[in-house]
């Protein structure tokens, strides 16, 4: 989710259209699922959840949870992209948008471009 609205926000800030953008990257290697499914919803602002933003940051929590607290260090895995994107759904959610899906992450990544 957050790849793609990296990329949607790239490519509107480059001036591009933001559906051909897609089309062309959908079926190489930058294409993904999360494009497939939420690309055009993020494009419409379409963030009707189909599971809450809140929710992401409950779930990627527990796994950074588990890699700070944990005893046996040398058998847990570090995890920053999952940090990463605990801060950008905790963004999400202070901003008042934790009810929302969690496509509308790119509202997010557009607040960190000045959108």
């Amino acid at each position: 989710m957050i790849g793609v609205s990296e990329g949607l926000v790239f490519a509107e800030q480059a001036g591009l259209d933001v559906k051909q953008f897609v089309e062309a990257v959908r079926g190489g290697a930058g294409g993904s699922m999360a494009m497939e499914l939420f690309g055009g919803r993020m494009i419409e602002r379409d963030f009707r959840p189909g599971g809450y933003a809140e929710y992401m940051v409950k779930d990627l929590a527990m796994c950074v949870d588990v890699v700070e607290e944990g005893e046996d260090v040398e058998r847990i895995a570090v995890l920053p992209g999952a940090a990463l994107a605990m801060q950008l759904f905790s963004a999400m959610v202070a901003n008042g948008d934790g009810k929302i899906g969690s496509q509308g992450i790119i509202s997010v990544i557009q607040r960190l471009n000045g959108k």
